[in-house]
């Protein structure tokens, strides 16, 4: 049938420009797959600063490349970073754990799937891929596609053209009544699979009003011819509605024949020339149409080129960088040797000279006969070998922070030990300590809580000599503990600095600079962080943090 033959030539036109549509956009997720800016942002999803490279990344290539979306989404369906991180109806944040392209990228297939957009409302085309970091944390990048612009192109079409799925919802159509309705009411199944998958919602689905007699199909009072074509795509079916107008014959026509055969000839001759206008206009709108695609295709592959060229660059700057770190880590180990070996050396330097002066000293009062002034002096020597002592002991605890220290320990217990050393100070300099309630409990080994408090509150009461109505202020709870004293604080350019290890801002002899660096590595041995901050009325504030969901990063 003539008619029929012309619907698949349709068809076939129909379904190069939807296959092009879809394919120029389905591998910008495969070009961005190694890209280290979203590893990074997989890997280390509390680091604000690698989820904005990562936003900032999506964005643009959302815009050069015209995809709607780009995102990146976690193991748990959670989404980490996405193009549209800065729209009102952004993905950030958002769970797609419920999608099929979700859950099909994440086994290691390629993910492919049409529904109506769940943040968005947006009907659109997905792909996903899956996404591995460099620690092998699982991902998965996402692309969402429109196809509203192919549709718009039906629309001037005289017959229907549409999309079928699998369970008979009609998902693309030219005309806006088709759209998200069914050709035959859906079973119990299917629309429990639909409603999981959220793919239609919240479209109702409703069966056409259809009526199939003699082989044809009526819709709203008109005849339709239907033909059809597979899509390998989702097992799709594209379908077109041509109107269908058969011609009844009558008795009385056949006593008219002779009458009406000159006319008939007449049309026949005006078909033929009609129909050859329209074949013409056909062949030259189907070249028309493989001309645009071709320049289509040429374009995407120009713009895939230059992204992989962009991606290489990156790549190299990124190893660049790496060798620049590496360079200036070794420039700050040699820096900080030499100033470990000159404080050392300055510290040890002045009890042994005092030690030795002192032994001299001993010497003659025992060869004088002085007894209760060579006690004196062996005491005196005692607490310069202590001294010595607790200045090695402070870097033996430095070297061996290294060790992973998370654990369980009582706040009150930990701080009664810490008192125990240094309440002396405390009563000496006239500090009031306040603590906190007891029963906290902080995820950290007990031996690494108590040094993490004589530090700090050690610290505190360096800080605070001669100071007024002293006060070091104690506040826990659930994943955090707080200290805070009304000394002279730390200026804000030197916050940075104070965690550096041999970095003081004491007098020379009072200490290495150990303490706070050994605060740090402490507390991020347990998987927490170390906050330290100015008090707007004076003295400094130390906060540490623990997360259950916190990586560790050592």
């Amino acid at each position: 049938m003539e008619q029929e033959l012309r619907a698949q030539q349709q068809l076939l036109v129909y379904r190069a420009a939807l296959e092009s549509e879809i394919a120029r956009f389905e591998n910008i997720p495969r070009a961005l797959r190694s890209h280290p800016v979203l590893s990074q942002a997989l890997q280390w999803p509390a680091d604000p600063h690698a989820i904005a490279r990562a936003n900032r990344l999506l964005a643009q290539l959302a815009a050069e490349t015209g995809v709607e979306a780009l995102y990146l989404i976690d193991a748990h369906g959670f989404t980490l970073a996405a193009s549209n991180w800065n729209r009102e109806y952004s993905f950030i944040g958002q769970n797609y754990r419920f999608r099929p392209y979700f859950t099909d990228a994440l086994k290691g297939s390629v993910g492919e799937f049409y529904g109506v957009g769940a943040t968005t409302g947006i009907p659109g085309y997905f792909f996903g891929l899956h996404l591995a970091s460099v620690d092998g944390t699982q991902g998965v990048l996402a692309a969402k596609i429109t196809l509203l612009e192919l549709e718009r192109s039906w629309q001037p079409a005289r017959d229907l053209v549409m999309v079928v799925d699998a369970d008979q919802v009609i998902a693309l159509a030219s005309r806006a009544e088709l759209k998200f309705q069914t050709l035959s009411p859906l079973s119990d199944e299917a629309r429990s699979r639909l409603e999981r998958s959220r793919q239609y919602t919240p479209m109702p689905l409703t069966p056409l009003a259809l009526e199939r007699r003699d082989g044809q199909l009526r819709w709203q009072g008109q005849g339709y011819g239907v033909s059809e074509l597979p899509l390998p795509r989702l097992r799709w079916r594209l379908q077109l509605w041509w109107p269908n107008r058969p011609l009844y014959h009558t008795a009385h026509l056949v006593t008219a024949v002779a009458g009406i055969s000159i006319v008939a000839l007449t049309l026949l001759l005006l078909y033929w020339r009609q129909r050859r206008r329209y074949v013409q206009a056909q062949i030259r709108a189907k070249g028309e149409l493989e001309r645009k695609v071709m320049a289509r295709t040429a374009a995407l592959a120009a713009s895939n080129h230059q992204l992989e060229r962009q991606v290489q660059e990156r790549i190299q700057a990124e190893a660049r960088l790496r060798s620049m770190q590496h360079e200036l880590i070794q420039v700050n180990r040699l820096a900080a040797l030499g100033q470990m070996a000159a404080s050392v050396a300055h510290e040890v330097n002045q009890p042994l000279t005092a030690l030795k002066n002192q032994s001299v000293n001993t010497l003659l009062l025992a060869q004088r006969g002085h007894t209760d002034q060579v006690e004196q002096s062996l005491q005196t020597m005692g607490r310069l070998v202590d001294r010595i002592a607790r200045l090695t002991s402070q870097l033996k605890l430095f070297a061996a922070t290294r060790r992973k220290t998370r654990g369980q320990a009582r706040l009150d217990e930990a701080l009664d030990n810490v008192l125990s050393w240094l309440g002396a100070r405390v009563g000496e300099q006239g500090v009031r300590l306040q603590r906190p309630a007891p029963g906290t409990v902080l995820p950290m080994e007990s031996h690494a809580l108590e040094q993490v408090l004589a530090n700090l509150i050690g610290n505190s009461l360096d800080a605070l000599a001669g100071t007024a109505d002293a006060t070091i202020t104690l506040e826990a709870g659930a994943g955090h503990f707080c200290l805070w004293d009304n000394g002279p604080g730390i200026a804000p350019e030197l916050l940075d600095k104070v965690t550096e290890p041999f970095f003081s801002t004491k007098q020379a002899g009072q200490g290495l600079g150990l303490g706070l660096a050994i605060v740090r590595d402490l507390v991020e041995a347990s998987d927490g962080r170390l906050e330290i901050a100015a008090r707007p009325g004076g003295g400094a504030r130390f906060t540490l943090i623990w997360s259950e969901d916190e990586p560790s990063r050592n």
